[in-house]
């Protein structure tokens, strides 16, 4: 989820895997109607995760984009059935066909893990320049692992990270981590107590966050798969691949590529 509050000037940047949505939902009680949440499923974590009173509707903002997809689809389509076209014209018979599509579609500005440098250049300059900006970073090694669980995959986990490990981080870096300095905190997922008791500090928020955070109970059945995988249970290999694919982090954050068992 994509946060950007304007009553105290802040913006969250939500890397996948980090535990973001929880401080989200955390969040959600300093947010206002004017404020910009983006996530496609906040209504149904608010039903299923914890109960707020707060009678309120966040609603994705959208702008228009040329529908590229569809003006590709369309030109193909059309290259396909040109033979037959010509063909009916010669025998004087026109085809009762028609192929429309929208020159614009609505999209969102933000979405559930916009990237950084997308936010940038949609939200007004000074109020960017000006914001509080956070975001999390979590164990390459334990991220992916959450990642690995959540997709449901029946794989086993090395062929899963053969297939997907690069693709998972390049995103993660390209979007969130290029260049960190951006950021005004980032929060460790290993630390969340403590870096979440220092942002409600920083944001002059009423209450620690840490408090609301630690009631809410992440989604049950995303944990139900590997439940006895750790990420002392991964093997040598994909652990290669993972610190590779990862190295950024590991070396921009100070996590260890060691993992020790327990």
């Amino acid at each position: 989820m994509t946060i950007i509050n304007h009553k105290k000037n802040f913006i969250f940047v939500h890397p996948r895997r980090t535990g973001g949505s929880s401080l989200v939902l955390s969040l959600l009680k300093f947010c206002s109607e004017d404020d910009i949440i983006c996530d496609d499923v906040l209504h149904d974590h608010l039903d299923k995760w914890i109960k707020f009173d707060l009678n309120k509707k966040f609603k994705p903002i959208m702008k228009k984009k040329i529908n590229v997809d569809g003006i590709k689809h369309f030109v193909l389509s059309f290259i396909k059935i040109l033979p037959f076209i010509k063909k009916f014209k010669k025998f004087n018979y026109s085809p009762n066909f028609s192929l429309k599509i929208p020159l614009f579609v609505e999209k969102p500005k933000f979405y559930s893990h916009t990237a950084v440098d997308e936010i940038k250049k949609v939200v007004n300059k000074e109020f960017f320049d000006k914001a509080f900006k956070f975001t999390i970073v979590r164990n390459p090694y334990d991220q992916f692992l959450s990642y690995y669980r959540a997709s449901g995959s029946k794989e086993n986990f090395l062929t899963f990270t053969k297939k997907e490990a690069f693709y998972f981080f390049n995103r993660e870096i390209s979007h969130f981590y290029q260049d960190s300095k951006i950021y005004n905190k980032i929060i460790k997922f290993e630390n969340f107590e403590k870096d979440l008791g220092d942002l409600s500090n920083l944001l002059d928020l009423p209450e620690n966050v840490f408090n609301i955070f630690k009631k809410i109970k992440a989604n049950q059945f995303l944990q139900e798969g590997n439940k006895k995988m750790d990420i002392s249970t991964i093997d040598d290999r994909s652990r290669e691949l993972i610190y590779n694919y990862s190295k950024k982090i590991f070396d921009d954050f100070g996590y260890d590529k060691k993992i020790k068992n327990n």
